[in-house]
C-alpha cells in the first residue's frame, strides 16, 4: 500500500505540473441575467465596445494638440488590429467627451475582446504588456475587468506558494505540540502532502471537462491539506489510545479503523454534501469549486483510510521516538499513548457545564448572537479591481480614471431597446423622449443617446461621431452615466428605478452596475433551495451516524448559530472596516463579494459538523457502555478536547494562511474559515453542545424501538 501511495504521489506531482495554466478565469456571473443578455445584444448589434480593457493614455500636453491627436489615432488603430481584439474606441476616434479627462491631459481607449471570459482574460494577459508603458509620446496604463482578473490570477499563484510555505511549518509545530513525537507527527503530514498532490492533479483532470476557476487551487489546496492532516490526527490519536489500553499492534490498527475510521468516513461525507450544495447555485465559479472540493475531500479521506493503517503497521512501534517533551515529563512518567488520554482542563470544563447547563449554555448563545448582529446589515456585490492590492496596475489605474474623468466605464447603465415602439411619433422621437425621462431620475448624471446628451430633463449636447454607434437596424442604445459604484445600495435603487420607468418598447438594462444587482438577486433566489438541500442531506447523514432524532437537529441549529457569528465578524472587519489589523491591508469597498459567503458557509458548516461527529462518537461509545448521559458527555469532551483543539488549529492555520493573500476575497475566506473553526472548537463544541446534551438527557438517544433493539442501545430498554 505504501509503494502504491508513493507511486500515486509521484504520478500526481508530474501530472499536476502546469495545471495552473489550464484553469479558467471566469464564471463569476450567472450567465442568464438580464444584464448579461443586454451585453450580448450590445456586442452583437452595436459598435460600442464593452470595457474588457480600459487603457488610460496620458499625453505630454493637451489631448487635442495635432501631434497628440495623430499619435492617439495611430495607437487606437494599432490596438484594433491585435489578435483577440473585437473593437476599440478612443477619444481620438469617436470625439466622445466622456473619454477625455477633466484637465484635458488624459484620454481613454475602451477595448472589447473576443471569446469567452477565460479567453478574454488570457488575451488581456498577452496584449497589455505590449500596450502599456511608453508608447511614443503617450504613456499608457491598463485597467478593466479582463486585466484585473488576469492580475488576480497571477497574484493567486504567488499567494498559493507563500501560504503553503507558511502553513506547513506552523501545522508541523501544532502537531509536534499535540503529539510530542516527530515520528507520530510524520503520519498526518505525509497524508496532508499526498492529498495536496492528488488535489492539484484532480484540478487539472477536472479542467479537461469543465472550466475550473484558478482560485480553486488556493482554496482546495488549503482545504485538502487541513482535512487530510485532521483525519491523520484522528486516526493516530485513536491508535495510541488503543495501544495504551493494552491492545496488540494489529488489533489496535483494526480498532482504529473501526472507530475513528468510521468517524473520518462520515466526516468526509458531511463536508462533501455541504460542498455539493454549491452545485445548486447559479455561479459557474462556485460549481467548479464544488466539484474540485468534493474531489479533494474524497482524496483526503481515501488517503487517511488507505495509507494511515499501512503507515501505522510500519511506524507503530516507533511512534514515540523523537519525543521532544521527554525532558519535561521526567518525574511524571506516562505510558505511551498518553497524548490521546483525557484532558484534565477539558474535563473540568465538562463538569462545570454539566452542573450549570442553562447558565453557561445560555451565556454562550447570547455571545454568539451578539457576534452575529453585524451580519444583519451586510451588502453584496461583484468582485472588481479593488479586490487586488493597491499596488496592482489595474487597481491604481481604475482609481485614476475615477478621479480624473467625469464618467468611469465601470459605472452607469447600458440600455438596449429592442425594438423601438411603433407609435405615431418616429422611433427617434420616442427614444429621445425616453432619454429625457431617464435623465430626470434621481442619481442620474447624463444620458447618452443617438440624438445627443441629456441631463435633468434637457439636451445639453448635440450628437457626435460616437452617436452613430447608438443606432442599429432593429434596436437603439442609451448609456446612462451615474456615480454609484457597483454593489452599493444606491446602485441597486437606480437599477430598480430605471427598470420601473415605462419604455418605448422592450428594454434590457445592462452594464456592470446592473450585472452586480442581477447576480446578487440570482444568488438570493437560489440560496434557499441550496441551503435546504444541504440541511436535509446532512440531517440524514447525522441520523445514520448518531442513531438519534434529536442530535442531528441540534447539530444543525448549533452549526447555523456559530456560522452567523463568524459572518458577523466578517462584516465588521471587511465591510465596516474595523479591526483591520487582524487581516492586513486591503481596499474597503463597503460590500462583500457575492460568491464568498455561500462558499464560506458550505465549507465551514461541513467542518463544524466534522468536529461534532468526533465528539458525538466518543459520547455515544460511553453512553452505550454505561447508560449515563451526563457522564458520557463529560467523558467525550475530556477525551476529545486536546485532539479537537489541535485539529482546529491545524485547519485554522491551513485556511487562515489565505489571510496573507493580496486578494481581498481570499482574505475574507481565510479569515472567516479560521474564525469559524476556532469558535466551533471552543465555544460551540466545548460549551454549547455539551450544555444542550446535558439538558436533553436521555432524549438525546431517542430513536424508533426497532432500530434500538437491533443496535443494542441500553436506552432503548426504557423507551
Amino acid at each position: 500500500m505504501l509503494c502504491v501511495a508513493a507511486l500515486f504521489a509521484v504520478v500526481c506531482a508530474l501530472f499536476a505540473g502546469g495545471s495552473f495554466d489550464r484553469l479558467g478565469q471566469g464564471g463569476y456571473t450567472p450567465g442568464t441575467t438580464e444584464a448579461e443578455r443586454a451585453d450580448r445584444v450590445l456586442a452583437r448589434q452595436f459598435a460600442v465596445p464593452t470595457d474588457d480593457l480600459v487603457l488610460l493614455i496620458r499625453t505630454p500636453g493637451s489631448t487635442d494638440e495635432p501631434r497628440t491627436r495623430t499619435a492617439g489615432a495611430a495607437f487606437t488603430e494599432r490596438v484594433a488590429h491585435l489578435r483577440g481584439v473585437r473593437r476599440v474606441a478612443s477619444y481620438w476616434t469617436t470625439g466622445d467627451p466622456a473619454l477625455r479627462s477633466h484637465d484635458g491631459r488624459s484620454a481613454l481607449a475602451v477595448v472589447e475582446l473576443r471569446g469567452s471570459e477565460s479567453d478574454r482574460v488570457r488575451t488581456a494577459g498577452r496584449i497589455v504588456p505590449q500596450l502599456t508603458g511608453g508608447q511614443g509620446v503617450l504613456e499608457v496604463s491598463a485597467t478593466g475587468l479582463a486585466w484585473g482578473r488576469y492580475e488576480a490570477v497571477q497574484q493567486s499563484r504567488f499567494d498559493l506558494v507563500r501560504s503553503e510555505l507558511i502553513a506547513a511549518p506552523l501545522v508541523l509545530l501544532v502537531l509536534v505540540a499535540a503529539y510530542g513525537s516527530l515520528v507520530a507527527t510524520l503520519v498526518p503530514m505525509v497524508i496532508g502532502l499526498l492529498s495536496v498532490a492528488g488535489g492539484l492533479a484532480a484540478l487539472r483532470l477536472l479542467s479537461q471537462f469543465m472550466e475550473v476557476s484558478a482560485f480553486a487551487a488556493n482554496i482546495t489546496t488549503a482545504l485538502s491539506f487541513g482535512l487530510a492532516v485532521d483525519y491523520g490526527l484522528f486516526l493516530v490519536a485513536r491508535y495510541r489510545e488503543s495501544r495504551a489500553a493494552g491492545l496488540a499492534e494489529r488489533s489496535a490498527i483494526a480498532e482504529t479503523v473501526r472507530t475513528a475510521g468510521r468517524t473520518v468516513l462520515f466526516s468526509a461525507l458531511t463536508v462533501a454534501l455541504a460542498l455539493g450544495a454549491l452545485l445548486l447555485l447559479p455561479m459557474p465559479f462556485l460549481r467548479s469549486l464544488a466539484c474540485a472540493g468534493i474531489t479533494v475531500v474524497a482524496l483526503s479521506a481515501a488517503a487517511a483510510l488507505g495509507v494511515v493503517p499501512a503507515l501505522l503497521a510500519v511506524l507503530g512501534p516507533h511512534l514515540d521516538r523523537g519525543d521532544l517533551w521527554r525532558v519535561m515529563r521526567r518525574g511524571n512518567r506516562r505510558r505511551a499513548g498518553a497524548a490521546s488520554a483525557e484532558s484534565p482542563g477539558w474535563r473540568r470544563v465538562g463538569l462545570a457545564v454539566a452542573r450549570r447547563p442553562v447558565l453557561i449554555g445560555g451565556g454562550c448563545c447570547l455571545l454568539l448572537a451578539a457576534m452575529a448582529l453585524p451580519f444583519g446589515h451586510a451588502t453584496f456585490g461583484l468582485v472588481d479591481e479593488r479586490t487586488l492590492p493597491a499596488s496592482a496596475s489595474s487597481h491604481g489605474t481604475a482609481d485614476r480614471v475615477t478621479a480624473d474623468f467625469a464618467h468611469s466605464p465601470d459605472r452607469g447603465l447600458k440600455l438596449v431597446l429592442t425594438p423601438p415602439a411603433r407609435t405615431e411619433r418616429t422611433p427617434d422621437t420616442a427614444v429621445t423622449d425616453y432619454a429625457l425621462r431617464l435623465s430626470r431620475l434621481p442619481g442620474v448624471t447624463d444620458v447618452h443617446a443617438s440624438s445627443g446628451v441629456y441631463r435633468a430633463g434637457r439636451r445639453i449636447a448635440p450628437p457626435t461621431r460616437a452617436s452613430d454607434a447608438y443606432r442599429a437596424r432593429d434596436a437603439a442604445l442609451l448609456t446612462l452615466t451615474a456615480p454609484q459604484a457597483p454593489g452599493s445600495p444606491a446602485a441597486e435603487r437606480l437599477v430598480t428605478a430605471v427598470r420601473a420607468l415605462p419604455a418605448p418598447g422592450s428594454v434590457l438594462v445592462g452594464g456592470p452596475v446592473a450585472l452586480s444587482v442581477d447576480a446578487t438577486q440570482a444568488m438570493a433566489r437560489a440560496l434557499p433551495t441550496a441551503g435546504l438541500a444541504m440541511l436535509i442531506s446532512t440531517f440524514v447523514l447525522l441520523l445514520l451516524f448518531t442513531r438519534s432524532l434529536l442530535l442531528p437537529v441540534k447539530a444543525l441549529l448549533v452549526g447555523l448559530l456559530s456560522l452567523t457569528a463568524s459572518f458577523g465578524a466578517i462584516v465588521l472587519v471587511f465591510q465596516d472596516h474595523h479591526a483591520t489589523w487582524l487581516v492586513g491591508d486591503f481596499t474597503p469597498t463597503g460590500t462583500l463579494e457575492t460568491s464568498i459567503p455561500p462558499l464560506l458557509f458550505c465549507i465551514a458548516f461541513g467542518l463544524s459538523v466534522d468536529y461534532e461527529l468526533l465528539l458525538l462518537s466518543r459520547v455515544r461509545e460511553h453512553y452505550l457502555a454505561h447508560g449515563d448521559n451526563r457522564a458520557a458527555v463529560v467523558f467525550g469532551l475530556a477525551r476529545t478536547g486536546r485532539l479537537v483543539t489541535a485539529s482546529a488549529l491545524v485547519v485554522a492555520v491551513s485556511m487562515g494562511a489565505l489571510v496573507l493573500s493580496g486578494i481581498t476575497s481570499l482574505k475574507i475566506l481565510g479569515f472567516g474559515l479560521a474564525l469559524a473553526v476556532l469558535v466551533d472548537a471552543t465555544l460551540v463544541r466545548g460549551i454549547l453542545v455539551p450544555a444542550a446534551m446535558c439538558l436533553a438527557g436521555r432524549a438525546n438517544w431517542w430513536f424508533p424501538s426497532i432500530t434500538r433493539r437491533r443496535s443494542g442501545d441500553p436506552a432503548g430498554a426504557g423507551e
